[in-house]
């Protein structure tokens, strides 16, 4: 069973939304249930995503958790070459989601699904991230995998998948993109980041040389608007 959750860190969390994944994942009844978590500011952009959800869990049983494709987050390997972010017409979005599903469905990145070295230290669970990082706009992960890597840190709102994914690797369990799940997500579309020196330009700057080489790219995909 997938259980899908946007996580709200209460008072008793303290704004701390780690906590609050711990919280959903304790009351899931079964060690083979599965939680689905989702950003506040995301949403699904195909009709019948939990179906698909639950068909890349039966395909790629080896994997113990698993993100998506987004048009907004921090980091550019999760994302889609000469997509324009700062589009946030539902329909745009609607077309690229049905392609990707069409195409890709079931599929797992392959850059995605590996182990990561060893390393001296880090602040991430005392491992090194030397992969790109992970951006939690979904996090769909399997509760004995959560119970395994002793669920996720309790201090903090920031940077809780980073840690996630850094425990994973911890435990020698894999992680995979869903090539055919992509998701529209708000992220910081009204803050006012617009300075040349700003994380949004940085990451602008990001998607345009990343696309030169992304094989996941919207440049041929007919849109809806």
């Amino acid at each position: 069973m997938i259980y899908t959750h946007i996580a709200f860190a209460q008072s008793e969390c303290e704004k701390n939304i780690g906590c609050a994944y711990n919280q959903f994942m304790e009351i899931l009844p079964n060690d083979d249930d599965w939680a689905c978590f989702i950003d506040h500011d995301a949403m699904f952009t195909t009709s019948n995503w939990m179906n698909q959800l639950h068909d890349i869990i039966h395909t790629n049983p080896s994997i113990g958790a698993f993100g998506a494709r987004t048009n907004r987050v921090g980091y550019s390997w999760q994302l889609l070459g000469n997509i324009d972010v700062d589009n946030h017409d539902i329909k745009y979005h609607r077309a690229i989601g049905e392609h990707l599903q069409k195409t890709y469905y079931a599929q797992i990145s392959p850059g995605a699904t590996f182990e990561i070295p060893n390393a001296k230290s880090s602040k991430y669970s005392g491992w090194m991230i030397n992969e790109p990082r992970f951006s939690g706009t979904l996090i769909l992960v399997k509760k004995s995998v959560w119970k395994k890597i002793n669920g996720f840190k309790q201090n903090g709102f920031l940077e809780v998948d980073d840690d996630f994914r850094a425990r994973l690797h911890k435990h020698k369990i894999k992680f995979g993109i869903m090539d055919g799940v992509y998701l529209y997500h708000w992220y910081r579309a009204d803050n006012p980041y617009k300075t040349s020196s700003s994380m949004l330009d940085k990451l602008r700057l990001e998607y345009k040389n990343f696309s030169k080489k992304h094989p996941f790219d919207v440049k041929h995909i007919k849109l809806l608007v």
